[in-house]
């Protein structure tokens, strides 16, 4: 029998499936099974091994800052988002036709928290997603000429299906800067989703971005096509602030 399971072994390598299954299943496939029945126990193994390495690829190079699921928000502290609201999101059917979405709102309201369960139930759905703050894709776009890794990172965001911008607005940034967000918003138009998240009403992105020609063109860009959520209520660490006494 061993001299079986390494010829399997081999076999598995040279067509380049996965690993042999665990044992378990291994014993599933030896237990009274016809011939075609086990090929196609052991075919759904290897599609399901293989689909589960894909999606653990993804969410690495999402790299979300960490991950978060609805099931873990409380809706009901919150007004302006529902669960059923993000429940229909995840149909994906406006990842499919380049619609962005928006979480606005104060700090501690869980806009983060949001767009990383949303993110994190795209890698789960199938689509690339890349995970970044503002001010990392700043410097992204100030250094792509010179650094590799940005090079690299960049290309590995331009070519996901969905983009998450976290904290726009909680830092203004340069007039220079802003050009660079306006061209990567631009590129971004109608060809990919956006999901941004910001401390700023719109009204007030003219200020942290320097320039409101450039923040109108921008807005123009992004809510052309767009989901906005205006989060209100307490903030979580506020109101599960901690003491030490």
């Amino acid at each position: 029998m061993n001299v079986l399971i390494e010829r399997l072994d081999v076999l598995c390598k040279g067509l380049r499936l996965d690993a042999l299954p665990p044992e378990e299943v291994y014993e599933k496939l030896t237990d009274g099974m016809t011939p075609l029945e086990t090929i196609i126990t052991f075919l759904e193994f290897q599609q399901t091994h293989r689909s589960n390495r894909a999606t653990a690829l993804r969410v690495k190079n999402a790299r979300f800052p960490r991950i978060k699921t609805f099931d873990e928000y409380d809706f009901s502290q919150q007004d302006g988002v529902t669960a059923d609201q993000m429940k229909r999101l995840c149909d994906f059917v406006w990842l499919e036709q380049a619609f962005n979405v928006c979480f606005l709102g104060a700090p501690g309201l869980g806009k983060t928290h949001l767009a990383t369960a949303l993110g994190y139930a795209a890698t789960n759905a199938g689509y690339p997603v890349c995970f970044i703050t503002l001010e990392g894709l700043i410097n992204l776009l100030k250094t792509t000429e010179i650094k590799k890794s940005s090079r690299t990172r960049l290309t590995q965001i331009r070519r996901a299906a969905l983009v998450i911008i976290d904290e726009m607005g909680f830092m203004p940034i340069s007039k220079t800067e802003a050009h660079l967000l306006f061209s990567f918003v631009s590129s971004c138009y109608e060809h990919k989703s956006l999901i941004v998240t910001s401390n700023k009403s719109f009204d007030d992105w003219a200020d942290f971005l320097g320039d409101p020609v450039i923040a109108t063109a921008i807005l123009d860009r992004l809510i052309f096509k767009c989901e906005i959520f205006n989060l209100t209520g307490d903030g979580y660490r506020i109101k599960h602030r901690q003491s030490i006494l």
